[in-house]
């Protein structure tokens, strides 16, 4: 998917954005590269998850500072 793009703000929709492409990106990429067992293709994925995690903890940390531990929504 040439248009995935990882930066950018962190706020809902950018997130939800940001995840749809991300899993349509990793459906193309990663099929193909399982497929032809290419290790530099994995690799390149496994970084690309990597950002991904990373963006979605910065996220995380900003609701946390904005919303505080939200324990009554844990079961």
């Amino acid at each position: 998917m040439a248009d995935y793009q990882i930066g950018g703000g962190l706020k809902l929709v950018t997130a939800l954005e940001k995840t749809q492409a991300f899993a349509e990106f990793l459906q193309t990429r990663m099929t193909r590269a399982l497929e032809t067992q290419d290790p530099t293709e994995l690799h390149y994925l496994l970084a690309q998850l990597d950002d991904f995690h990373s963006y979605m903890w910065r996220y995380h940390k900003k609701l946390q500072s904005e919303r505080g531990e939200r324990s009554d929504l844990v079961t």
